[in-house]
């Protein structure tokens, strides 16, 4: 209550006073907040500005538990507005299939690194493949965009052109050299098919069964390669006879 020789204008400054704070939401624009300021490419440098929302995809997609990419999403993640991404790609496909060929070729650089000239065609084939399932098992969720997901690759793409296929050849060429045979010879097309087979199988295993007594992840990928290449090898050498 108040007292009634209250000045009415005191009383009013003093509920005002009283009066709790509320935080406002901001008003919305229709775009998502950048994260915070970014700064701006200088003219001619829009291909670092899509760099850098394909490795802020990357990020995002790490996770193999992640929510579903958006390109809003993705925006946050780089600081810009989303019209600004759209300006790159035209939907989410196109940059997850972006995201993907950027993961290829850096599985196909990690692994001519492990293909050391001092070693022979089989061992190179052996540290190829090991290479393959340790980059899977540290990259989970980029494997799994890589791998395990469908790619959204156009209808009319080539098969010389799918995501990956430099890691495959380069895969053949090993084998071939191992085997003796030519990268252009069934046999060693085939060989690695089924060494590519198993080195999924075996990433997809331990990232679907982390709690399984595993063996060794070397020893498990050299038996595999090894008795696959050994039945490639005799394979010539019957054929030869």
């Amino acid at each position: 209550m108040t007292s009634a020789n209250t000045d009415p204008a005191v009383e009013q400054a003093s509920r005002r006073r009283r009066r709790p704070r509320i935080a406002r939401e901001p008003r919305a624009t229709g775009q998502a907040r950048p994260k915070g300021p970014r700064q701006r490419n200088p003219r001619g440098q829009g291909e670092r500005l899509r760099d850098d929302i394909i490795e802020a995809a990357s990020r995002l997609l790490a996770d193999p538990a992640a929510p579903p990419l958006t390109l809003r999403a993705v925006a946050r993640e780089v600081g810009v507005a989303a019209t600004s991404v759209y300006l790159h790609f035209a939907d989410i496909e196109s940059l997850v299939l972006a995201v993907a060929e950027r993961r290829f070729g850096e599985l196909v650089r990690l692994q001519d690194e492990v293909r050391d000239g001092s070693l022979d065609r089989c061992q190179q084939v052996r540290a190829g493949c090991l290479a393959y399932c340790e980059f899977g098992l540290a990259h989970q969720g980029h494997y799994q965009v890589m791998f395990a997901n469908p790619l959204p690759m156009p209808a009319d793409m080539p098969p010389e052109q799918f995501p990956g296929i430099v890691a495959f050849r380069r895969l053949i060429d090993s084998v071939a050299g191992c085997i003796g045979a030519e990268p252009t010879d069934e046999r060693a097309f085939f060989t690695a098919l089924l060494i590519w087979q198993q080195l999924h199988g075996i990433v997809s295993l331990r990232i679907s069964r982390p709690r399984f007594p595993w063996p060794p992840l070397a020893e498990t990928v050299t038996e595999a390669v090894d008795r696959l290449l050994s039945d490639a090898i005799n394979d010539r050498t019957l054929t030869s006879l």
